[in-house]
């Protein structure tokens, strides 16, 4: 037999489920001016598309709606990750691709810096950054680097041992899924650095304040965000006062009750429904 407890604690998570999943409807989509999309788990399992995803850029697109792609993925620079989603029938400009290594560049221009990381290292070049690949640096920024090594590390610590070094991180991303493989992730990098050194990273990506504030100057009017991530999407969403969606097909799996998506979908085809 059920304790009072027990009834009282099912009776809040049926309430709880009936509400967060009855929220989303087509006159609800229609109020948004602008969508947010998480790739890694969200839009996309790089470098395929996720089911579905084409047809919804392209309903979007038809609505007028903007569109925006924001992210801690920094396998790629944006215009690389551009060449990707147009390779997959998804035509997007740069302006709508916000990467934690493009906030990166953003912060550090007047840094010399030791990027970790091609693509991270290919957006700063672009963007103007500094960039040093010896201990002359005084900034260590980690991306995405699968060509990591003992050198490199090495490299990294000499620089982060100096008294005024600086140390940023793109990303503590524990797992990737690469071509249906699963990969560490940039914290495998970062984690190890701090260790070493005894210093914490600045996080530059989701869901920090600086991924926030180029995020708020791309999107306009009522924003919705649909991301994978309990922390790293639903919180950041939550911060800056975007509707949130969480896809339950990605990295986590579960809803975390105690940041609170405003909505939940089984997969994103399923927004397909309300478009």
């Amino acid at each position: 037999m059920l304790t009072m407890k027990q009834k009282n604690e099912m009776g809040t998570n049926l309430f709880y489920s009936k509400a967060i999943f009855l929220m989303l409807s087509k006159g609800l989509m229609k109020k948004f001016d602008t969508f947010v999309f998480d790739l890694d788990g969200t839009f996309w399992w790089f470098p395929e598309l996720v089911e579905g995803a084409e047809e919804i850029y392209n309903r979007l697109r038809e609505a007028g709606k903007r569109i925006i792609f924001v992210s801690n993925f920094t396998f790629l620079d944006r215009e690389n990750i551009i060449k990707v989603l147009k390779k997959n029938g998804v035509f997007v400009e740069s302006n709508q691709i916000i990467t934690s290594s493009y906030v990166a560049s953003q912060l550090l221009k007047n840094k010399i810096v030791f990027p970790l990381g091609r693509g991270l290292e290919l957006e700063f070049r672009k963007n103007g950054v500094r960039v040093c690949k010896n201990e002359k640096a005084n900034v260590v920024v980690v991306g995405h680097d699968i060509n990591y090594n003992y050198a490199k590390a090495s490299i990294a610590l000499k620089i982060l041992l100096k008294r005024n070094a600086e140390f940023y991180t793109t990303a503590y991303g524990k797992l990737w899924i690469f071509k249906n493989e699963i990969v560490p992730g940039t914290g495998l990098i970062t984690v190890g650095l701090e260790y070493c050194s005894g210093k914490k990273a600045v996080m530059l990506g989701k869901p920090s304040y600086f991924m926030l504030r180029e995020v708020k100057k791309a999107v306009k009017g009522r924003v919705i965000y649909f991301g994978d991530e309990n922390i790293a999407d639903i919180l950041f969403a939550n911060k800056g006062g975007f509707f949130s969606v969480f896809v339950k097909n990605g990295v986590d799996k579960k809803v975390d009750r105690k940041v609170k998506p405003n909505a939940v979908l089984p997969s994103l085809k399923d927004l397909l429904k309300y478009l």
